[in-house]
């Protein structure tokens, strides 16, 4: 199999690349990291964080708390959900929940809600 290189592309083009690993696969976003310099260098810009789906990151990993920050800060879809979910179910403040929930929404996070009536 050839090899595509990617370093031969535009610096813009690169983080979009790196932007669309991070929103696909957090596994292949740090093998990724790990191949050479420049891609981690674009992999920590924070712009990156914005397209991470925490909520497929496996759970054996421990997610800093400092990422979740800066997901949020960077208005990362799935911690605005998160946050959305944590408001309505555990705060009970339900106008709040639902107001991060349409944030995300509106940042094209979906979710599939099935509604069974017994």
């Amino acid at each position: 199999m050839d090899h595509f290189p990617i370093l031969e592309l535009p610096e813009e083009i690169q983080a979009l690349v790196v932007e669309r690993v991070a929103g696909n696969s957090f596994t292949d976003l740090y093998g990724l990291r790990a191949s050479c310099k420049t891609m981690k260098a674009l992999a920590e810009r924070s712009r990156v964080n914005h397209f991470y789906d925490v909520l497929s990151v496996p759970r054996r990993l421990n997610i800093p708390p400092e990422l979740f920050k800066t997901c949020y800060a960077e208005r990362n879809p799935s911690t605005l959900y998160m946050k959305g979910v944590q408001f309505f179910f555990t705060f009970n403040l339900r106008e709040e929940g639902v107001a991060f929930m349409k944030l995300a929404a509106d940042e094209g996070y979906g979710v599939l809600c099935i509604h069974r009536n017994d």
